[in-house]
């Protein structure tokens, strides 16, 4: 009896001791649970859903505080280096990367009014946890971009909203025409970008700024993000924030980065989390 109850005792002790060693054998330290977004962006102008116009279009669907009638003909904004972070210290950094190969551009979008395909940002392989705040730069940074061939929504030959070297991309472009304008055509354009700050060598004005803009937004509700569980946070622009008190009889023809700073100041303000789909 006692060489049955001292077998058995082994058994036991080995068949947990096997277990032990299995469990710790099958964990992978570098092996984290992960999920995904996708972070949907809807322009407004005001209360009203943006609509692009043909050019000449004299169909003036918006008017600012001031009473001036505008539409829009182009419209649309570069986004990247997005970030989530969350209650309980969750963080995650979407991956950045510049090359001539359209295929391997990460981290760097483009939001073009009546391109659908480009609303929706995917971010993927986000540690599983919960998140309550995106963080993300309005434009391009010099940083990560080299004096070369850039590919995609980058690529200067492909339409990219690309200045120059000193004066970087068009992070924010708005076209379209006014009444209020007495430009050919009425012509209204307010390209916002700039991405080196350059002070002036001389008594001359200051003629290049970085202005880019981090815009840090909180989400409705913490979201939990997880291998089954992908949330849609729901982002609105209003243009109206942006040009909503400019005189469109003296400010429609800005193209440079001097000239776009009191703009700048704006744009942050333009964008809130509305909603969020769990």
């Amino acid at each position: 009896m006692k060489n049955i109850k001292s077998k058995l005792a082994i058994s036991i002790v080995f068949l947990f001791s096997s277990l032990f060693f299995s469990c710790q054998e099958n964990e992978d330290p570098n092996s984290i649970s992960q999920g995904e977004m996708i972070v949907k962006f809807d322009n407004y102008v005001g209360n009203q859903n943006m609509v692009i116009d043909e050019v000449g279009s004299t169909n003036y669907r918006y008017s600012n505080a001031n009473g001036q009638e505008f539409n829009l003909t182009r419209f649309g904004y570069y986004i990247s280096h997005v970030r989530l972070e969350g209650p309980n210290g969750e963080v995650f950094i979407d991956e950045m990367n510049a090359s001539a190969d359209a295929k391997q551009i990460k981290g760097y979008y483009r939001v073009v009014q009546g391109e659908s395909d480009t609303y929706n940002i995917h971010l993927k392989n986000i540690p599983a946890g919960q998140y309550n705040k995106i963080i993300f730069n309005l434009g391009v940074k010099e940083d990560g971009i080299q004096e070369g061939a850039v590919g995609g929504i980058l690529d200067r030959a492909a339409g990219a909203w690309f200045w120059n070297w000193n004066s970087g991309f068009i992070n924010y472009i708005i076209e379209g025409h006014s009444p209020a304008s007495l430009r050919d055509e009425n012509r209204l354009q307010i390209h916002i970008g700039g991405w080196k700050n350059i002070p002036s060598a001389d008594e001359n004005p200051q003629r290049f700024f970085d202005n880019n803009v981090e815009v840090s937004l909180p989400f409705d509700a913490t979201v939990m993000v997880s291998e089954t569980m992908r949330p849609s946070p729901h982002i609105i622009m209003d243009l109206l924030k942006v040009i909503g008190d400019t005189d469109l009889a003296i400010q429609n023809n800005i193209h440079s980065p001097a000239a776009a700073v009191p703009f700048v100041q704006k744009l942050a303000e333009a964008f809130v989390v509305d909603h969020t789909h769990q």
